[in-house]
């Protein structure tokens, strides 16, 4: 499942909302018209708004020059409810450092910030749409589609919007999920000038600096092996039962497909049995990232004990349950349409490159992920890098860099040589991309904090608090805004 996919599945909004589209004073007439606006029932808890940029921030010439218009979405309605800053300000802007999906489908699962913090902070939030994703289209195809573009373009929204609202004194902490939260830590490292702090939940820096690996214990089934543990240990047997359920759904689809249509609900017998399988396992490798305590979307709560009672209970027939509880088909809803998985030898586990979407692309060009999958599994994954290369070079002409990502961010050397401060990192132990994350407790930067929690799952931290959060998160939770808090006063102070 790609972050993109997990994304979605954690942070879905509502069918019911209504996005509205306002135009701000700093629209300069690029040729990206807005969408109208949408009959929904309800309007939305934000103004989206547009900022235009330059397509790329570091180059020259008409080409890198040429502009587009940014989308980004505000909430004012509790700016300023609190006692003013002491600089005047009327309160802290909260920034979500948008990640690789539209920006409103984040909105919707980050209610610590648009919330808790929002009311609490008396904050003004604004959450920036990364370039190329959703509807924030610099140019066709991918060509300045890179990490450092995409903070240049924060930095100048947050400068502009800033002056533009006279709150140049109002401090701005920046928040990110996943590769958000990536994003949130190099934000504060390139730019401190204009973000005072991050909470970057869920944000894998170490798995883009391998040359770290084998003295921080990260291996290339870091990843995979904690899908394992969380089935193991979920029900005991589960894991091997999917293991079972799998390779029977694999055989009975290569010798009766019309049989697995009918079990799966499908609207056609699968025509690539391959990519049909690796359609199941997409599903089984993406829950436990997303394996909250309430429901979220179509998954119910704790949807990693839900798929292992499915299948521990009916085999074969169960993972056909856990495929419609995941992807949100069957009974009234209607059959499966394409269900397959057509990455290549079916994507490297937790993400790979495709030959289609912004970030097929990143994936070929800086933030490819060397994993494979464990012996035994339901499936069989070795990293093949010159396989992969030569598919980018195919699909978009572009090669992975290969330590690039790690040279220009630094990767650990970040938190190991203190090289920024004011960043909490945040991770939990259920999440498979908490392997590398920095997680060691000597990883805190100065000013900031590293949290490990042994029960949630993906940026869970992030989500809006509920009676069914475990006592440990609630925990970090406050511990979060007391930092947080500490970061507004000391930058108001100076």
């Amino acid at each position: 499942m790609s972050f993109l996919a997990a994304a979605v599945a954690a942070f879905a909004p509502s069918e019911t909302q209504m996005q509205r589209t306002e135009h701000t004073d700093f629209d300069a007439g690029a040729a990206f018209t807005p969408p109208e606006t949408r009959n929904f029932d309800a309007a939305p808890p934000y103004e989206t708004r547009w900022f235009t940029q330059r397509a790329d921030h570091f180059g020259a010439g008409a080409a890198a020059a040429a502009t587009w218009k940014q989308r980004y979405l505000v909430n004012a309605d509790q700016w300023g409810s609190q006692p003013p800053l002491a600089n005047g300000c009327k309160g802290p802007i909260l920034f979500y450092t948008g990640n690789e999906g539209p920006i409103d489908a984040f909105w919707g699962a980050s209610g610590f910030v648009t919330t808790t913090l929002r009311a609490s902070l008396g904050a003004l939030i604004v959450f920036g749409e990364e370039r190329y994703y959703g509807l924030s289209r610099p140019t066709p195809g991918f060509t300045y589609l890179s990490t450092e573009n995409v903070l240049a373009d924060y930095a100048a929204l947050l400068t502009s919007l800033r002056a533009d609202l006279n709150a140049t004194d109002c401090p701005v902490i920046a928040f990110g999920g996943s590769y958000g939260g990536t994003l949130t830590t190099l934000f504060r490292l390139k730019y401190p000038h204009v973000v005072a702090g991050g909470l970057a939940a869920s944000a894998p820096l170490g798995y883009y600096a391998p040359s770290q690996w084998a003295r921080r214990g990260v291996t290339p089934t870091t990843w995979f092996d904690t899908v394992v543990r969380d089935y193991t240990e979920a029900q005991p047997g589960c894991y091997d039962a999917l293991v079972a359920a799998v390779k029977l759904a694999n055989a009975t689809a290569r010798a009766n497909a019309s049989e697995v249509a009918d079990t799966f609900e499908l609207c056609d017998p699968p025509h690539d049995t391959d990519a049909f399988v690796y359609w199941i396992t997409e599903a089984l490798e993406s829950i436990p990232q997303i394996d909250y305590p309430e429901a979220s979307g179509t998954l119910p709560g704790s949807p990693v004990n839900a798929t292992c009672a499915a299948v521990l209970q009916d085999g074969s027939a169960g993972l056909a349950q856990v495929a419609k509880m995941y992807y949100g088909y069957g009974g009234a809803s209607g059959c499966a349409k394409d269900a397959a998985n057509t990455q290549f030898r079916g994507g490297v586990p937790g993400d790979g490159p495709d030959e289609q979407s912004a970030w097929g692309y990143q994936s070929c060009t800086e933030t490819l992920h060397r994993f494979s999958t464990p012996a035994g599994g339901w499936r069989s994954y070795d990293f093949d890098g010159a396989a992969l290369a030569a598919l980018c070079q195919k699909w978009y002409g572009v090669a992975p860099r290969a330590g690039w990502f790690e040279t220009w961010t630094g990767g650990y050397a970040i938190a190991e040589k203190n090289a920024t401060s004011n960043l909490i990192w945040s991770n939990g132990r259920r999440d498979p991309w908490h392997g590398g994350g920095l997680i060691a407790r000597g990883d805190a930067v100065p000013g900031g904090a590293v949290f490990v929690m042994e029960t949630t799952a993906h940026h869970q931290d992030l989500r809006l608090p509920t009676p069914k959060d475990p006592p440990e998160l609630t925990k970090v939770r406050a511990e979060e805004e007391a930092i947080i808090r500490r970061w507004i006063a000391e930058a108001v102070a100076n």
